[in-house]
């Protein structure tokens, strides 16, 4: 019987050493859960063109073995199944995320939370280094405790200001922070130029002499889908410049995974919505295509001939389809007054989960059209696509530290 496809286990773990020399040591942290195409490993064969008699087989010679791909699927993952008691930590999709959009920042937590505006929150002592990055403050009137998330556009000493509002209440009253409570912080993961520290994937089979470790890896693309009633997904492609055949420890034990909770269902009981500075969206399905053009970069002294990979372009774009509205103040969902290319289309934000340690949230502080919106049928509704680009911004104001997340045009979030 052959080897399946799907069955096995996988870690990620950066490279401490960065690029030529693989991890080979993986905690329970670095394993994560995930359905895997069976990697292939790859090795090229090299002959020369040369003149032979009769009609014998050219002489071969074994190549480099990389670049290989590897493509996975997963639920999207929290890093914490109790509420957190510090900043965040890195889980295995941060660190995919990151490789695809270049740096992040862990902060925000704080225990001294005294209240705030419908978009606004304060505290007792502000963080400098605050502005730009997500956060989940505690709602007032809310019981038991309800949490929504915000992204900090301007800080004032004890003042934040939000992108946008906090959430709603089911009702549709707009909430305010609570006097009290914990503030908790945020993994800002967020686009930018800096160029990817390399990492090791390795991958357990379901035998239990099939251990192959891949190295020198970068994500090439990464797609979240979050569709109403299902749970949030990742999808990403990595490509390694470098494997080896462990050739044992496959067969993977059972591991419990308790600090990698699978995100919730994308609905508004448990957090989802969509938002701008106006209003609440409308939105049935929403994909965020994350995608890096990498080059390899040749060299003699990398083991196979390849010595890093450079990006030379990121992509981000954002596709939201929502279900047509007789008459809206939105720009997402008005059927009769689609949008045209360039429009721009304000801080767009995007939150899936409001459980601290399990929540997720997307910002583009500065969208606009793609191109012209498109009209479609989503379980026989009519229904209205719209493809969000991020726009140049600068719009962030801090009195404390200039941050790096500040002004970046596209950022996601673990809270």
């Amino acid at each position: 019987m052959g080897i399946p496809t799907t069955t096995g286990r996988f870690a990620v773990k950066e490279q401490a050493s960065g690029w030529g020399t693989a991890e080979t040591s993986f905690a329970n942290a670095n394993f994560v859960e995930a359905q895997i195409v069976v990697p292939t490993p790859t090795q090229s064969t090299v002959q020369a063109d040369v003149m032979r008699a009769s009609y014998f087989a050219p002489t071969r010679l074994a190549g480099g073995k990389g670049p290989t791909e590897v493509s996975l699927t997963m639920p999207l993952h929290g890093f914490s199944t109790a509420a957190p008691t510090d900043h965040p930590t890195e889980n295995p999709d941060a660190l995919l995320l990151r490789s695809a959009l270049g740096a992040s920042v862990l902060g925000g937590y704080a225990t001294d939370v005294t209240g705030g505006t419908n978009e606004t929150l304060t505290v007792t002592t502000g963080v400098a280094s605050i502005c730009g990055s997500a956060v989940m403050a505690p709602m007032g009137s809310t019981s038991p405790t309800e949490y929504s998330v915000g992204w900090v556009k301007t800080k004032d000493t004890n003042t934040y200001t939000m992108q946008n509002k906090w959430a709603l209440t089911s009702a549709g009253v707009e909430q305010t922070p609570d006097s009290s409570g914990t503030v908790y912080g945020s993994g800002a993961i967020y686009l930018t130029a800096t160029q990817p520290t390399p990492f090791t994937l390795e991958w357990l089979g379901s035998t239990a002499n099939v251990s192959f470790r891949f190295f020198d890896c970068v994500v090439t693309s990464a797609t979240i889908t979050l569709n109403a009633r299902e749970q949030p997904t990742l999808a990403v492609t990595v490509r390694a410049a470098n494997w080896t055949n462990v050739g044992s420890g496959g067969a993977p034990s059972a591991a419990a995974l308790t600090n990698r909770p699978q995100m919730p269902v994308v609905m508004s009981d448990n957090g989802a919505r969509v938002v701008d500075s106006t209003t609440e969206q409308k939105a049935g399905s929403v994909s965020i295509a994350m995608t890096s053009t990498v080059a390899d970069e040749m060299n003699y002294d990398a083991p196979q001939g390849i010595a890093r990979f450079v990006v030379t372009k990121r992509l981000v774009e954002t596709t939201i389809v929502a279900p047509a509205a007789a008459s809206s103040a939105s720009n997402l969902d008005n059927p009769a007054s689609l949008v045209a290319p360039g429009t721009a289309a304000g801080a767009v934000q995007i939150d899936a989960g409001t459980t601290p340690g399990r929540a997720f949230s997307v910002l583009i502080p500065s969208s606009q059209v793609k191109e012209l919106q498109a009209l479609g049928d989503a379980n026989s509704l009519v229904s209205v696509t719209s493809i969000l680009e991020c726009a140049i911004y600068s719009g962030d104001t801090t009195d404390g530290s200039t941050g790096a997340v500040m002004n970046t045009p596209f950022r996601l979030a673990f809270l």
